[in-house]
């Protein structure tokens, strides 16, 4: 199976459907999505090649690196995607960014 293939066309299906969410009138939502896109892509990025290092490394600082590096991608993942939530909590929000 062409799991590349797969990954790009489901990452062009979302970068497809998240223009009709996001409406027109507002700049920062569409800063906000391009943001939480280019993270989420540098962050499996950066886990894959931690990983890469947790499984072939043989040596202890090596591997509590890659360990401490996948726990700011994971840390860092979630802020991403839950600011909006929060944000649309506090404010008391509705039909912001499509949120």
């Amino acid at each position: 199976m062409n799991y590349k293939g797969l990954a790009l066309a489901l990452f062009l299906m979302g970068l497809s459907f998240a223009d009709l969410v996001i409406p027109a009138d507002q700049p920062v939502c569409r800063l906000y999505g391009m943001i939480q896109i280019l993270g989420t892509v540098a962050g499996i990025l950066v886990a894959a090649y931690a990983g890469f290092t947790l499984a072939s490394s043989h040596e202890l600082t090596e591997r509590n690196t890659a360990k401490a590096l996948l726990g700011g991608v994971v840390i860092g993942l979630i802020i991403v995607w839950i600011a909006p939530i929060l944000v649309k909590s506090l404010v008391n929000s509705a039909g912001i960014c499509g949120w």
